[in-house]
Order: structure tokens, then sequence, then C-alpha cells
């Protein structure tokens, strides 16, 4: 993986670089994390927040744009939480998966193991019609 800094601007009033890049990769996209990590090292900052990596069509390439912050604390004070989710979370999105399927399993709905519900309001343990 081979990343070339396009474009490089310094934002001295929000104490951060912001970088325009382009990687150059062969199979797969590289993961989010491996990009940030490389951009970290090739720029010298601490903290990298990545705001997309777009695959290039039909070329083992892709285009992205990351700020680059000398401090977390500065960053947080910037950046909206979601973002800062995103781009500091240690896991790989395991964590997420997990929560979802508990939530699943909690959510089942008691009505649904009683019978369903009629217009009128009225349960019904077969499904037949009761219009009648």
């Amino acid at each position: 993986m081979e990343i070339e800094i396009v474009t490089r601007k310094e934002n001295k009033l929000l104490e951060r670089e912001e970088v325009y890049f382009k990687v150059k990769h062969e199979g797969k996209t590289p993961s989010r994390k491996k990009v940030r990590d490389n951009l970290g090292n090739l720029t010298g900052g601490k903290v990298v927040i990545l705001e997309y990596l777009r695959p290039v069509f039909g070329v083992p390439e892709a285009e992205g744009y990351a700020r680059i912050y000398k401090s977390e604390k500065k960053a947080k004070e910037v950046e909206a939480k979601h973002i800062m989710e995103r781009n500091l979370k240690k896991g790989g999105g395991e964590e997420k998966k997990e929560e979802g399927e508990k939530e699943k399993a909690d959510g089942e709905k008691p009505a649904e193991a009683e019978g369903e519900a009629n217009a009128d309001g009225e349960t019904s343990k077969e499904g037949g019609d009761t219009s009648g």
C-alpha cells in the first residue's frame, strides 16, 4: 500500500492539517485503520480522523480525505461525537454486532406469542377470518 498526498492544508484556527490523498494498493481496498495508521506515520500527527475513503472504479486505487490533529484533546473539541467514535474505536465492529443481536433477542413482542390483534383489538390464536 502506497499513500500519495495530493493536497495538504494547514488550518491554524482549528490546529489541524487537512489532507486529500490517494492510496495505491493491491487486491481489496485497505481497511480504514491501516490507512489511518499509515497517514499518521507519514504526517507525524497523533490523531487521524478519516472522513472518507472511496475506491476508484476499475483501478486498484482509493481516494480519501483526512483531518490530522496533534492532540486527542483538540480533536475531541472540534469533531462530532459520532465521528470520534468511528475513528477511535478499538475493536473491529464485533462489539456493535453482538449488541444488535442481544437487542433483537430482547425485542420480541409478547403479543406475537399470544396471537396477533385484529383491527378491533381482539386477539385470535388462529389465523382464520374474524370478520364473520
